[in-house]
């Protein structure tokens, strides 16, 4: 923990400031707690069944197409210490990721820091992270989501920040990497990402020799072994990855879906989808959309960016489908979106990027292209928020070093007026596609 606050000095009142909204993280982690622990649902059923085959019958017996076996490996290393108790179960694993999720947040404000060397730009991310209600709901499911997320962008800062020369660091990014998209298959986006980055920071940058760093991605790919093994053993399939070729059949879904989520109400069907306007039942997908009819396939493609920037229903096993109970975390966290968009379009003003920045944007970036190709859920945003965070406290930073200048504030203001009403009003446009969410208050 030492190194996440170097060369850092608090005064009193940092020191109070830090506690408390430390304190009120650790309350919303109480609160969501409480209302998860108790009760498990759709996937998180299927993650508890295959952690329990692990325990039962050995890791190398898992038959399961869908699911890789990391994070029912990782469930399972801590039922041991649960006495057969499936609520003392999820508590601990909800504390086990949610210190994960802090440790992340604390590495990204650092970051922050030694970029911008301002305690603005530091207590600005810490808050922001530690306040998200979206981010800490995540962590008290079993779902792989938020871990996944945190070991990626973890992975992507030490490639970016650290000295590769060294062996750790090369293991650092490597392992997690690898463990990111063996939680979350869909993360192997960024094993082409990654390659980009650092061919770039090789070839243009020059800091760093690759022998030691490729010796180390490639031993580190041993963890695969697992899957392929099982892989091979029960559906006779070379793949270190998933048995079922999911993208193809989620290419076909996103022609149809602007996006979908999961309720849990009794009497409630429990699929929520948010309908294209062109809905039909075909086997298009859409790749083939963007050619026979690319308004269609423009409109749809940007209805997915947009679900993965507004997150809607703060559980994920949506509870309630009263819009009220979305609409304060929503503006919340349109408002974090426009600090984002301020910190990358401040930078660029003050032509401050550099291999650092215009890499995390890229990371981002080429996420979300390849998820928009995929019917999404709201929950697949949540790399893309982690991994620019940094600009977040950055965008704050701007707007306190501006605040003096009555036509910047006016601007800004007006800025975060129209984006935040913008945004409300096409996530109400989204959600009137299904039929079932009515924004009458």
């Amino acid at each position: 923990m030492r190194g996440l606050f170097a060369d850092i000095n608090f005064n009193r009142k940092e020191k109070i400031f830090f506690v408390s909204i430390f304190g009120f993280s650790l309350m919303q982690l109480v609160y969501f707690i409480m209302q998860n622990s108790t009760v498990n649902y759709y996937d998180e059923v299927r993650y508890i069944e295959i952690s329990t085959n692990i325990l039962h019958n050995g890791l190398f017996n898992i038959a399961d197409n869908l699911r890789t076996y990391l994070y029912p490996l990782l469930m399972s290393c801590f039922f041991i210490f649960t006495d057969g108790d499936f609520t003392k179960w999820k508590i601990i694993f909800s504390l086990f990721q949610y210190i994960i999720y802090i440790l992340t947040i604390f590495l990204m404000a650092k970051t922050a820091y030694q970029y911008n060397k301002t305690k603005l730009v530091y207590f600005s991310v810490l808050f922001l992270g530690l306040m998200n209600p979206y981010l800490i709901q995540a962590t008290t499911l079993f779902l792989t989501d938020i871990i996944a997320t945190c070991v990626v962008t973890v992975s992507l800062i030490y490639l970016l920040t650290s000295d590769l020369n060294k062996w750790k660091n090369g293991v650092i990014v490597s392992i997690l990497l690898y463990c990111s998209v063996l939680i979350r298959p869909s993360s192997a986006i960024f094993m082409a990402i990654f390659l980009i980055i650092g061919a770039y920071r090789l070839i243009k940058i020059k800091d760093f020799k690759p022998v030691k760093f490729v010796i180390v991605g490639l031993f580190c790919l041993l963890l695969f072994f697992p899957q392929l093994y099982m892989n091979i053993k029960q559906f006779n399939h070379f793949t270190p990855l998933i048995h079922l070729n999911l993208f193809e059949q989620q290419s076909v879904w996103a022609t149809q879906y602007l996006k979908y989520g999961t309720v849990t109400i009794g009497g409630e069907q429990p699929s929520l989808y948010f309908l294209s306007p062109w809905y039909e039942e075909t086997a298009m997908s859409i790749f083939q959309l963007a050619w026979n009819n690319f308004f269609e396939f423009l409109f749809i493609f940007c209805a997915h960016i947009f679900g993965m920037l507004d997150w809607g229903y703060i559980d994920t096993y949506i509870k309630d489908l009263d819009v009220t109970s979305k609409i304060t975390p929503a503006i919340l966290l349109f408002i974090n979106w426009f600090f984002i968009g301020v910190g990358v379009v401040a930078l660029k003003k003050q032509r401050k990027h550099d291999f650092g920045t215009i890499s995390l944007i890229f990371a981002a970036f080429g996420y979300t292209l390849f998820m928009a190709t995929t019917a999404i859920e709201s929950r697949f945003g949540y790399p893309i928020y982690l991994i620019l965070l940094i600009f977040a406290g950055l965008g704050i930073q701007n707007i306190f070093e501006n605040i003096r200048r009555k036509k910047f504030v006016i601007i800004i203001s007006a800025s975060l007026l129209v984006s935040v009403c913008a945004s409300l009003f096409i996530s109400y446009l989204i959600d009137s596609q299904t039929n079932r969410i009515f924004w009458v208050f």
